[in-house]
């Protein structure tokens, strides 16, 4: 076993509906397609608040805790000319594997050779039958992105260091790094790597740190790392390749305690990547070599929170608009996303929490001054019995599309003369929490059915056949935001009176991201489950780091998308609600696990993610807060192509989702 988702007659950009009549068993006979943007007119946006209770959920997550654990290296490969004529590159590196180790050669080449040389023995060339070796043509990826590899295992792998050779006989396609070595073994130890902050702005000091830890713990273990370094490429191309360091001077935490940092300041914006690479002696006393993959966001400065009190508007209704300050620090505004909690106080005068709001937002002009409009109901300042004066707390401001925070401030003013005690509140409804429902139907008069959606850089996965009353939403090998995905099947869903959703991978994300900042048909189904996802990557996965890594060599595939990071996936979070959570339905699978062989869903993944996992999403991290987890089911792996069935084609899980969908 190894250690393992607007009004009647809005027009839908680009989309193309196939014969879309219902046929004589109810089901809906035609598949879509979208176009390959976003929309440009979006379904009507949510005002979002949540209770004081869901405050601490809806906090900005700590970027220490949202770490890669890595148990693998991957070696960057660069060739040289010999004297021959042919190309070669070779490195010394110490391998601490136990029962296995595995090797696993990335590169976009097809006349690459392999050849090792354990401590004492011989120089071995590897290939297809070498005795003692057992090997697989693998792919590492996620959906239609695949990159080729070879993967070669060892049993019982001699500990020490190993010469390892590669050799071509043509010149590599492109100078600098080729391709790249994998080598992953059972050792308890694991590289432990984080960005030390979310303030990835241009200008600002960013910087990552990395230790070593146990298997499942993240204390450091002094003494453990002799060397690391981080070879960056930053969003213009540059290469930059820095130390790290145990000083207790690069966001390290104290000098000599075991966790290395090194920082660096963004000039451009755009996507960074990072390789982190660490060496040194375990504490079992073997010599180890791991890396850590990052990819990440850097935003220039758009808009920055005023220190300006929050002034208000009485809306008629019992709703006041919270005009939160900002200062312009560009000229073109794009919508943000706008989020703060409302404190108030009791008869004693000690301060109480009244209310978390939330939306997407347009910066507006109020006089001279920029404004970000967000909407609190008085109901909530009656439920929390709350009377001046009022502030607002934990106020940040985050892009749309990655939930990077772009401006915080830890408190603010709030301008608003208004003491409870005027109407009795005894619950929470759902307009409360969502505002006022849009005065029409937002759909055309056609059955309600339940959408089929499929995941990032995907065809379509769901065996149609399964299900009743179904649409098939197809926007296939795309990259997508979840804020994009969303609007796509928010607006594909305009053609039905109301739909649920049954979402596969990045599927899910999107449509609970759907349910919880827009308005749609999801708002007006009905039936026991709204959201049911399987293999969603609600907390990330390791692998959108690596694959950004490789794009670099392999070119970007589908492309980098940091919603499916563990760093991104938390981002997004801290603004999904209880309540929106709470209407989601999900499956977790992984490998079938038998004690007489090596387990895996795919072998070249399973080199990188901890088990159990499903060939793309570890356990753990398919786990969401606060939804409904209908339970974690072996024999299953995330898509077509692994050593178990592709998990949306298990008929029994079909036939229960299908019979409580909404509609």
């Amino acid at each position: 076993m190894k250690h393992k988702f607007l009004l009647i007659g809005l027009l839908l950009v680009g989309l193309v509906l196939a014969a879309g009549s219902l046929s004589a068993a109810g089901s809906l006979s035609a598949a879509s397609s979208l176009s390959a943007t976003p929309a440009s007119s979006p379904s009507p946006t949510k005002q979002i608040a949540a209770p004081p209770a869901d405050m601490a959920q809806q906090q900005l997550p700590d970027p220490a805790a949202n770490g890669v654990r890595s148990q693998a290296a991957m070696i960057p490969i660069e060739l040289s000319q010999t004297k021959d004529g042919t190309w070669a590159w070779t490195n010394v590196l110490p391998v601490d594997g136990r029962e296995q180790l595995s090797l696993m050669l990335l590169t976009p080449a097809t006349d690459w050779q392999l050849a090792v040389q354990t401590p004492g023995g011989s120089l071995l060339a590897l290939t297809e039958s070498t005795p003692g070796v057992s090997y697989q043509a693998s792919a590492l990826g996620m959906g239609n992105t695949q990159f080729p590899g070879d993967v070669y295992t060892f049993a019982a792998p001699p500990a020490g260091l190993w010469t390892v050779q590669v050799s071509a006989a043509t010149a590599p396609a492109k100078s600098g790094v080729a391709g790249y070595l994998v080598i992953a073994g059972d050792s308890p130890y694991r590289l432990y790597s984080h960005l030390t902050t979310y303030n990835l702005l241009v200008g600002q000091e960013i910087g990552l740190t990395t230790r070593l830890v146990s298997e499942s713990g993240t204390e450091s273990l002094p003494g453990s790392i002799s060397s690391a370094t981080m070879r960056l490429q930053m969003a213009d191309g540059r290469e930059l390749t820095l130390p790290l360091s145990d000083d207790g001077q690069h966001q390290d935490g104290a000098a000599g305690d075991g966790i290395w940092g090194a920082t660096f300041t963004a000039d451009t914006p755009g996507n960074v990547t990072a390789q982190i690479m660490a060496t040194g002696t375990a504490p079992d006393g073997r010599a180890f070599i791991r890396t850590s993959e990052h990819v990440f966001p850097v935003h220039a400065p758009t808009l920055a929170l005023a220190d300006r009190p929050a002034r208000t508007r009485n809306l008629g209704d019992g709703r006041f608009q919270l005009d939160i300050p900002a200062n312009a620090l560009a000229t073109n505004l794009n919508q943000v996303l706008v989020s703060g909690e409302v404190w108030g106080h009791d008869g004693t005068g000690t301060a109480v929490p009244v209310v978390w709001l939330s939306g997407l937002v347009t910066p507006q002009q109020s006089g001279s001054r920029l404004v970000l409009p967000l909407t609190l109901d008085g109901r909530w300042l009656e439920l929390a019995n709350a009377r001046p004066p009022y502030q607002l707390q934990n106020v940040r401001v985050q892009d749309v599309d990655t939930a990077v925070p772009l401006s915080q401030r830890a408190t603010l003013p709030l301008s608003l003369n208004y003491t409870a005690g005027k109407q009795s509140v005894t619950e929470i409804t759902n307009d409360m929490l969502m505002g006022p429902a849009p005065a029409e139907p937002m759909t055309p008069e056609s059955a309600g059915v339940v959408m089929l959606i499929h995941g990032y850089c995907s065809g379509g996965v769901w065996p149609t056949s399964q299900f009743s009353q179904y649409a098939v939403f197809a926007d296939h090998n795309q990259n997508r935001s979840h804020n994009q995905f969303a609007q796509l099947i928010g607006n594909y869903g305009n053609n039905f009176s109301s739909f649920g959703a049954i979402a596969h991978s990045q599927g899910g994300a999107a449509s609970l991201h759907l349910y919880t900042y827009y308005w749609s048909g999801l708002d007006y189904s009905s039936g026991n489950r709204l959201i049911q996802s399987v293999g969603t990557p609600y907390q990330g996965t390791a692998l959108a780091g690596i694959l950004a890594v490789l794009g670099q060599i392999f070119g970007a595939g589908c492309g980098t998308n940091f919603d499916l990071t563990y760093d991104g996936a938390s981002l997004w979070l801290s603004g999904i609600p209880g309540w929106a959570r709470s209407r989601v339905y999900y499956h977790t699978t992984a490998f079938q696990d038998v004690w007489w062989r090596y387990d895996y869903c795919h072998l070249a993944s399973d080199l990188f993610l901890s088990d159990p996992d499903d060939g793309v999403i570890e356990r753990w991290a398919g786990q969401l807060s606060g939804a409904n987890n209908l339970g974690h089911k072996s024999g299953w792996c995330h898509t077509s192509g692994m050593r178990d069935p592709a998990q949306y084609n298990d008929s029994a899980r079909n036939a229960n989702m299908n019979a409580n969908a909404n509609r």
